[in-house]
């Protein structure tokens, strides 16, 4: 109760676009970041293939699509299962656009059109979250509570 009403149980809540679902421990979907991603990827891909220019889709891909995956992995414990089923869904857009079926041909072609695994973007972002923190002088004590509960590991 809250305030004298019933709260209903729900399974999963939507707060600032992450979808949290219930249970002991902090749990959270990415299944619908999934569906957004490939929902635009598919929407883009089927306007510029016709075009016949692999490189302004993958730079349409980056930069509509890959916002939907990396929105909050700076705040997020996102786990190693959880970047790689992300990861996947990007190497599946690249495969798709220039035709190749190999697993090291796609990280070749992405090496190539400049699009690195997510764990290193990720990585980055983490650590642009934390230095904008640590410029502002009443976070740093934040920052340091953060690192202790090992939040970004």
């Amino acid at each position: 109760m809250l305030c004298g009403m019933n709260l209903t149980y729900v399974e999963s809540v939507k707060y600032l676009g992450v979808v949290i679902n219930a249970a002991k421990s902090f749990k959270y979907s990415m299944e619908h970041v999934r569906m957004r991603f490939y929902r635009v990827f598919n929407s883009i891909y089927a306007k510029t293939r016709g075009v016949n220019c692999e490189l302004v889709t993958v730079e349409l891909m980056k930069s509509y699509c890959l916002p939907f995956i990396l929105y909050a992995s700076e705040a997020l414990p996102l786990s190693n299962i959880n970047i790689s089923t992300l990861d996947n869904c990007v190497s599946k857009a690249i495969a798709k656009i220039f035709s190749v079926a190999h697993g090291d041909n796609i990280l070749s072609v992405r090496e190539f059109v400049n699009v690195p695994r997510l764990t290193d973007i990720i990585e980055e972002r983490k650590q642009k979250f934390v230095d904008r923190l640590l410029l502002q002088s009443d976070s740093y004590n934040v920052v340091l509570g953060v690192f202790s509960s090992n939040m970004f590991l």
